[in-house]
């Protein structure tokens, strides 16, 4: 018959062979099992030699012959020297040996026997239902019932995460068009962040329906006999595993409790550390260690290093930090920074030294290397020069100190620079005529600053010429090209008004002629007065 199996794999005419001769060898335990249902674990080996196997085997043959016989199918136990026996019908079915419990665990032969009975009850039902065509028929009945009652609420679960996710989806789509900035826009499209809102929905729709499905199949296998104690074992399994979660869940509200501590204190400090450096960035407080500058920074830095400092404070109390995958997370996590991260670390130690040695600051106008402008931004990674082309220029901090940096609006005062322009000029012309010209062409030029003065340096003395200087102020840094254009033109005509040859390029001997442009060609075609 086949409605007795064992868990244990038998060998073919198990039942046929002799006791072994010695049975002092270790056998392996056996589970007995009747109509696909445990009944009990047979671990010793009998007085006659018999392997826990060959006494399951035993008992397939008896229950088979009782079941056979038929009758009310009583089921009781019976105490006997060597354990305690389980009766069918007054018959003895098989025994519960000392060897079978363990009592280090408090199990007793009468507590297992007890165990055993109730689950040979439970089989000895089954297999009744299981000859009965009349349950059968109402188990495939209560199963289409079950199935049109899952496609139903399916059905429902579909429709309201349709309706869920078109609405969620037009709610994001409004929101983003105000909050996200227009490159994120660009990078992650326009139902780009719609499409990232509902992926928690979808998960959710996802795990009731499983649920579900894995209910149905529980209900199901419990309407039929045979697969009934795989249904009882899912129920189990999932209460089981509900119950575990909110054990867990309630083992982990102290941790976690403290954990949110941490952050709140940790959340009030960095607020506060805000607070301060932006009253000392906008200038309500006033501190000597800080400036306007360095104030905004600092409090970001001190910020990073509270959270961190938060975070290796609450980490030994967030619920699962001691298990091997979250070790393995943390591991994984460190490698990747260690490897990646060490550009980054030495362009931030290169800013903090930039902003705190006020090496640049934000409106200066300087020269790193081949780039020159003015100084937008002073960051941990980069620094942001527009140059006079107006053209952004991010300069790699750790870039920056190992140039040369020319600063011309350190020293100026009111955040403009110094500026200087050189011509050559013969030595039979006066030296003071020269210098007068040049002070002249500075005072016609609009851009040039009266305060402080222009002034007028005899920089070399060549074989032919002198090399004089004229170094004025200016404003506004970034319109360098356009002042100097406009104080070239100054210093031409000035020098042709008053009959003064400039000397460059080099010469090997006096022209019979000055090289000058008279007044009245200054205008010449196709130029426009």
């Amino acid at each position: 018959m086949a409605w007795v199996c064992l868990a244990a794999v038998i060998p073919a005419g198990a039942v046929e062979q002799s006791p072994p001769a010695a049975p002092a060898a270790a056998a392996a335990p056996a589970d007995l099992t009747v109509a696909n249902r445990y009944i009990v674990t047979m671990r010793a080996t009998n007085e006659f030699g018999a392997t826990p196997t060959v006494r399951a085997a035993g008992v397939r043959d008896i229950l088979e012959a009782l079941f056979a016989r038929g009758g009310p199918m009583e089921v009781d136990t019976s105490e006997m020297p060597q354990g305690t026996a389980v009766m069918l019908d007054g018959q003895p079915v098989f025994r519960v040996l000392n060897g079978d419990v363990n009592p280090e665990a408090g199990e007793t032969t009468r507590g297992v026997a007890g165990r055993a009975a109730a689950n040979l009850r439970l089989a000895l039902r089954d297999l009744r239902q299981s000859r009965d065509p009349n349950y059968v028929l109402a188990a495939l009945g209560k199963t289409l019932v079950a199935s049109l009652v899952l496609a139903g609420l399916l059905w429902l679960l579909s429709r309201a995460y349709t309706a869920g996710a078109a609405r969620l989806r037009g709610y994001v789509q409004r929101r983003s068009a105000s909050m996200v900035p227009e490159w994120g826009q660009q990078v992650v499209g326009g139902g780009g962040f719609s499409e990232l809102a509902i992926v928690p929905l979808k998960l959710l729709a996802w795990a009731i329906a499983l649920l579900l499905l894995y209910q149905w199949a529980a209900l199901v296998f419990e309407f039929f006999p045979y697969t009934r104690p795989w249904g009882e074992a899912l129920l189990t399994n999932l209460v089981d595993a509900f119950a575990e979660i909110g054990t867990g869940l309630l083992r982990a509200l102290p941790g976690l409790a403290f954990v949110v501590l941490i952050f709140a204190i940790a959340r009030f400090i960095a607020r506060s550390i805000r607070a301060f450096f932006d009253g000392v960035a906008s200038g309500r407080i006033h501190v000597t260690w800080f400036d306007e500058t360095t104030a905004r920074p600092t409090g970001r830095l001190l910020s990073v290093i509270v959270w961190l400092f938060a975070l290796v404070a609450a980490y030994p109390y967030i619920p699962g930090s001691d298990s091997e995958a979250f070790k393995g997370i943390g591991v994984f996590i460190g490698l990747m920074m260690s490897i990646g991260a060490s550009g980054i670390v030495n362009q931030a130690v290169s800013g903090l030294m930039l902003m705190y040695t006020r090496t640049l600051r934000p409106g200066e106008f300087v020269q790193i290397g081949d780039t020159e402008g003015t100084v937008t931004s002073v960051g941990f990674v980069t620094t942001r020069i527009e140059t006079l082309r107006n053209v952004e220029v991010n300069v790699p901090n750790a870039v920056i100190t190992g140039n040369v940096t020319r600063n011309y609006s350190r020293l100026v005062g009111n955040g403009g620079m110094r500026l200087p322009t050189s011509v050559t000029i013969g030595y039979d012309t006066p030296w003071r005529q020269v210098r007068a010209m040049l002070l002249i062409a500075a005072d016609r030029t609009a851009s040039v600053e009266k305060d402080p003065p222009p002034r007028v340096l005899q920089t070399a003395l060549q074989d032919f010429y002198v090399e004089y200087t004229l170094v004025v102020s200016v404003a506004e840094p970034r319109r360098k090209v356009l002042v100097l254009d406009e104080l070239h033109s100054n210093i031409q005509d000035v020098f042709n008004e008053h009959g003064v040859q400039i000397m460059s390029p080099n010469y090997e001997a006096d022209p019979a002629d000055k090289k000058v442009v008279p007044q009245d060609q200054w205008f010449a075609a196709p130029a426009e007065k």
